[in-house]
């Protein structure tokens, strides 16, 4: 390894950062907004859980993402990082929740188109309905879950005190969760493209990749919690759990190998092991849980610029990826 791979490594922690910044609203958006839990200790909950996720089962989901394209070097590897980072970033300025998965599939399509290899279109299809099924599967948890919970809150009323107490153990637990499913499956998306040049370097990737996640959880865009929380549609603590459990439940079904084991030993359909969108699950299940109450408090402008952003983003990586490899040939210093 040289001192410019070194270098290149660190595009892994800038886009680890840019999912950090731009996905503690995601995890515990909800929970801060309506108060149950102060932004450090969901950051540093955040931070050790998505660690969790990512030595436990965040080499799952690899495969997949190393096959979208081929990567010749870390350069080119760190070209997909940064160009999807940036694309997130710039999102989160605008406080929209945006997703690596998805900027990082367009900038690794753009990969194969520069170096003019074929895309497999049947990998690319497989994201993209992994990125459809996504909002659809936690929003219909998240409207099922509830009815379930007003059905038994009816029948077993909780006095006020004891409800908060218990949502708020209640969202600090899911929330966990919610980042260990996180690591588990979106880390791919960072890591993949090193790991496709130089496996043996996939323990310090992890490691670098979880420092820049940490980071980000730290410096997270209030802009984008607010949307989250509070912009496009208020919920209520329970509401709020409803929405991360019914997410991280989603996003832990396509990163949990031993779940597809399980589901195959009883004959069943399983989960294809890939990559989908947090944001995409979160926003699921708020509009499951604004369409539950009445649509009338749901704000369909946040909303719609939110699902139109699920289509610009990869397409915005994918350009920018593949300008910085035509300069970065053009003036020969593509290694």
């Amino acid at each position: 390894m040289t001192v410019l791979d070194c270098f290149f490594m660190l595009g892994a922690v800038f886009l680890g950062w840019s999912l950090g910044k731009n996905n503690l609203s995601n995890l515990f958006g909800s929970a801060i907004g309506t108060r149950m839990i102060h932004l450090k200790m969901a950051a540093f909950l955040s931070f050790l859980f998505v660690g969790v996720g990512v030595f436990i089962s965040g080499y799952a989901t690899t495969e997949h993402v190393n096959q979208l394209a081929t990567v010749f070097s870390f350069q080119e590897a760190f070209f997909v990082c940064v160009s999807a980072g940036l694309i997130i970033y710039f999102l989160s300025l605008f406080g929209i929740p945006a997703s690596i998965t998805q900027t990082s599939t367009g900038a690794l399509i753009s990969l194969n188109v520069f170096h003019q290899l074929s895309v497999d279109h049947n990998l690319v299809l497989k994201s993209f309905l992994g990125w459809v099924a996504t909002p659809f599967l936690s929003g219909i948890l998240a409207f099922v879950l509830f009815y379930l919970f007003k059905s038994f809150l009816k029948k077993y009323p909780i006095k006020l005190l004891y409800r908060d107490i218990t949502i708020r153990v209640l969202l600090i637990i899911v929330g966990s969760f919610c980042a260990y499913s996180l690591g588990a499956n979106n880390i791919a998306s960072i890591v993949g493209p090193f790991i496709s040049v130089n496996k043996s370097m996939m323990t310090l990737l992890f490691l670098l990749t979880i420092l820049g996640v940490g980071i980000g959880f730290f410096s997270a865009d209030k802009r984008v919690i607010s949307t989250v929380s509070k912009g496009m549609f208020p919920l209520s603590p329970m509401e709020a759990f409803i929405v991360v459990f019914s997410s991280s439940a989603t996003l832990f079904c396509f990163s949990s190998l031993a779940f597809k084991n399980f589901l195959v030993g009883l004959s069943l359909p399983s989960f294809p092991l890939i990559p989908v969108p947090l944001s995409e699950a979160i926003i699921g299940s708020i509009i499951a849980i604004a369409l539950a109450k009445g649509i009338d408090g749901l704000k369909l402008k946040i909303a719609g610029g939110v699902v139109c952003s699920w289509g610009i983003a990869p397409l915005c990586a994918g350009f920018l990826c593949y300008a910085c490899l035509y300069f970065a040939n053009l003036f020969g210093v593509l290694l």
